[in-house]
């Protein structure tokens, strides 16, 4: 078993299980916690004996977004490049859980917010519990759907669906996230982790070489991040105008 701040990683067999926990704070996603999870899909995209890995937060919540008050996201002092350095660090981390070779199965109790819905996103399956929503409030925060979320979020729900959710800051309970592809299984409130780990060692049954060409021929196809290049800058601008005071 691996430990990282605020993240535990245990593999037995095939399967790995990755939990996130920051002991409170809503599981909000700070610098040490986006950090410390980019290191372990690295970790794991090392070892050739996983074949699924199981990701989850709390068991009363998912996670509630970025932490907004963790100056070491913003890097208030740095400059520029170093600005940018720091706001990228969740698009590092959600690539790394995005590439990851091995199928990934998200375990969804309560709320996944903002940077924890993205995460989840990136996640091949999300088992979520009748009590687990979604929501994206981005847009109403001034920011466009960044760390690869965007073309995530419109390829599981299409590009209508996906304006509306962020235009409207719509809260995606978990019926409707089964209904709209954005959850694969519902499970009742407290058992989407055993849920997730036992549909894993169903998977770790195939092949691994199988699951993994598999897994990369598809995503090679479906996948195409327009605006992955432009997403720290979109970020970095939408800080700065908001510490400027523009509105316009």
């Amino acid at each position: 078993m691996t430990e990282m701040t605020g993240v535990e990683v245990e593999t037995q067999g095939a399967i790995a299980t990755v939990r996130f926990d920051r002991g409170g704070k809503a599981n909000a996603l700070d610098y040490a916690m986006i950090d410390s999870l980019e290191a372990a899909a690295t970790e794991l995209s090392r070892n050739p004996d996983v074949s699924v890995v199981v990701l989850a937060g709390t068991p009363s919540i998912f996670a509630a977004g970025v932490d907004l008050k963790d100056a070491r996201l913003w890097n208030p002092e740095g400059g520029d490049v170093a600005r940018h350095l720091s706001m990228n660090a969740g698009v590092r981390m959600s690539n790394a859980w995005r590439r990851l070779p091995q199928i990934v199965i998200a375990a969804l109790e309560g709320p996944a917010i903002g940077g924890g819905a993205i995460l989840a996103l990136c996640a091949d399956f999300r088992v979520v519990s009748e009590e687990a929503y979604l929501r994206f409030p981005e847009v109403r925060l001034g920011m466009t759907l960044g760390w690869g979320g965007l073309p995530l979020l419109t390829e599981r729900v299409g590009a209508g669906r996906a304006k509306r959710i962020l235009c409207c800051d719509e809260t995606i309970g978990a019926d409707e996230a089964l209904a709209l592809g954005l959850a694969d299984r519902k499970v009742p409130a407290g058992t989407a982790f055993e849920a997730a780990r036992s549909w894993a060692a169903s998977i770790a049954e195939s092949p691994a070489m199988s699951l993994r060409m598999t897994k990369s021929a598809i995503d090679a196809h479906a996948r195409r991040n327009w605006a992955e290049g432009a997403e720290g800058d979109q970020f970095l601008l939408a800080k700065l105008l908001a510490e400027s005071g523009s509105t316009g």
